[in-house]
């Protein structure tokens, strides 16, 4: 294998968050990046994926870009590893592979609009790898029903239902955009999602 066909480790994130955010930062700066591993988030969803280590990887050819781009998205005194300290991807079958075809692991329309209605707290963008909405919707619905509970009042949870529905509705293109190895960036995740839930909240006050 040749040196140009390697990847190499930039990042090990234990957060899946974190991890997608760094990658959709790296993506909208022109850098080359995949993720390896799995994230916790996933990991509750499917019992196949048990890896937590979630690891930021890039070309060689590309590794000066990324950690300049690393360096202006982290805190000032977080520290940057060193190019020694990067060492190519091994190939493992979960955490680590050589060609970009494997990262993305297909994932199915129904399976997100089924996860969404079942296990109602994002699970549907959570299925889909865009966590960032998913965390969003999920947070949306705990509110409503904790809302509905503590004043009483049906419109909440009419409005948890509908955070719901948009979380199963448009959790079929976050799927297709996954499959195409383009998830939606985290900054679209949330303006997506909190327009959702804002919506839903003003039609709760509204009902009241």
């Amino acid at each position: 294998m040749s040196r140009s066909s390697e990847w190499v480790v930039v990042r090990r994130y234990d957060d899946g968050l974190n991890a997608q955010i760094a990658l959709d930062f790296l993506r909208d700066h022109g850098v080359p990046v995949a993720l390896r591993g799995n994230s916790g988030a996933t990991a509750v969803l499917n019992r196949f994926d048990t890896v937590l280590d979630v690891r930021l990887v890039v070309r060689p050819k590309h590794l000066a870009d990324a950690l300049e781009a690393l360096s202006a998205l982290e805190s000032p005194g977080t520290p940057i590893e060193s190019r020694d300290e990067l060492v190519p991807a091994s190939g493992h079958p979960y955490r680590d592979t050589t060609e970009i075809d494997v990262e993305v692991r297909t994932r199915y329309r129904r399976a997100a609009f089924a996860l969404a209605c079942m296990m109602p707290i994002g699970s549907g963008h959570f299925y889909a790898g865009e966590n960032v909405a998913g965390a969003i919707f999920a947070a949306a619905i705990a509110i409503f029903c904790a809302a509905g509970f503590g004043t009483r009042t049906d419109a909440f949870f009419v409005a948890a239902m509908f955070v719901v529905a948009c979380d199963a509705l448009t959790s079929l293109a976050a799927v297709e955009r996954h499959n195409a190895g383009a998830p939606a960036p985290a900054r679209s995740q949330a303006i997506r999602a909190s327009a959702c839930a804002i919506v839903a909240a003003t039609a709760a006050i509204a009902l009241r």
